[in-house]
């Protein structure tokens, strides 16, 4: 099941192809939230290494996106949280080694970059993939596509605000999912499949997203 959850104040959920669970809290404790946990157990440890366990603050909220079922012959989980000015401040100091980018760089290539809400009839894209640039002077790098994601507005090709910028904490190739379907991707032959894992942040709106994402 594809799965969006939303922090505001009631606690509903909607069964169907998406679960949406809307929680609002004047403090938010992740350690309390059962689903969120179960899901980075499913990942383990080693690729959700970066998001948060427990954290609390006041007039706050967040959401999370997961799916793991491989629809879109991908596994992801990614959370945003507002209001984030101080995440983005301390993920900078703590991460200082590590290389932000931006999505016009050429070396970034996003997963599945066609998806989009009200576009998502994966057999019409047959034979496409992500799109890649032959300008890219280092090593490429992969971050999710954030259609599906509570700040997606479809103005970059990662569907986020050319505000957001995105640090890598680890991107690598290689078969990490027996959900996958090795013989199909959508990415170009030298990113066929792999996981990216970091964090994304738009200092101008206080969002900071964290991300996992196989394919």
């Amino acid at each position: 099941m594809y799965k969006i959850f939303i922090s505001l104040k009631i606690r509903v959920y909607l069964v169907i192809c998406i679960s949406v669970l809307f929680v609002l809290n004047s403090c938010v404790d992740l350690s309390k939230d059962k689903d969120y946990n179960d899901h980075l157990s499913y990942f383990g440890d080693s690729l959700t290494s970066h998001f948060p366990r427990k954290y609390t603050s006041v007039f706050t909220d967040y959401t999370y996106v997961t799916d793991t079922v491989a629809h879109f012959n991908t596994e992801e989980i990614n959370l945003a949280f507002s209001k984030a000015n101080k995440q983005i401040i301390e993920t900078k100091k703590e991460y200082v080694k590590n290389k932000i980018y931006n999505i016009d760089d050429n070396c970034v290539v996003v997963v599945n970059d066609f998806l989009r809400k009200g576009k998502l009839i994966l057999d019409q894209f047959e034979g496409y993939q992500s799109e890649i640039s032959e300008d890219c002077n280092d090593k490429y790098v992969v971050i999710p596509n954030f259609w599906d994601n509570y700040y997606a507005n479809n103005t970059t090709k990662s569907k986020l605000d050319k505000n957001f910028k995105y640090l890598i904490i680890d991107s690598k190739e290689g078969f990490y999912s027996q959900k996958i379907d090795y013989n199909k991707s959508y990415m170009p032959d030298v990113l066929k499949h792999g996981y990216s894992k970091g964090i994304a942040f738009n200092e101008k709106e206080e969002v900071i997203i964290y991300w996992l994402v196989v394919w």
